[in-house]
């Protein structure tokens, strides 16, 4: 029998415990709602931070205004847009917000100024969130 290589291992023992804690939430006795599958898209805007500066929107105050405008948001996480910009006080920085929502919601999240994260030139990543 050909064993595993340890990090195949380590990835497949996460995606058990993932499987087991996603169907757990929906299990009988639980307290939840089953969980539905809802087809999702990811979108993006600035947190419109400044160096030297202010700190920008915080993803928490962009999430409320999804969801006042009844927007489905079913994750959120701070990012970088993966762009350089010169180091200035005053410029802008490459931190954004990233949210998963609900696909059909979409249209309405861009006329809030949201944008689909496919159309984001460079390479857009999730970093830790900054107070």
């Amino acid at each position: 029998m050909k064993s595993l290589r340890p990090e195949t291992g380590v990835r497949l023992m996460a995606a058990a415990v993932a499987a087991m804690l996603v169907a757990a939430c929906g299990a009988p006795g639980s307290g939840a709602a089953p969980v539905a599958a809802t087809p999702a898209a990811k979108v993006y805007r600035s947190r419109g931070a400044l160096q030297c500066g202010t700190r920008g929107t915080a993803p928490e105050a962009m999430r409320q205004q999804l969801e006042q405008a009844g927007v489905r948001v079913l994750g959120q996480a701070c990012g970088s847009d993966g762009r350089m910009r010169p180091a200035m006080c005053g410029a802008g920085t490459d931190e954004i917000n990233l949210f998963d929502i609900a696909e059909r919601d979409l249209a309405r999240a861009v006329d809030l100024g949201f944008a689909p994260l496919a159309r984001l030139p460079g390479e857009p990543r999730v970093v830790p969130c900054r107070p």
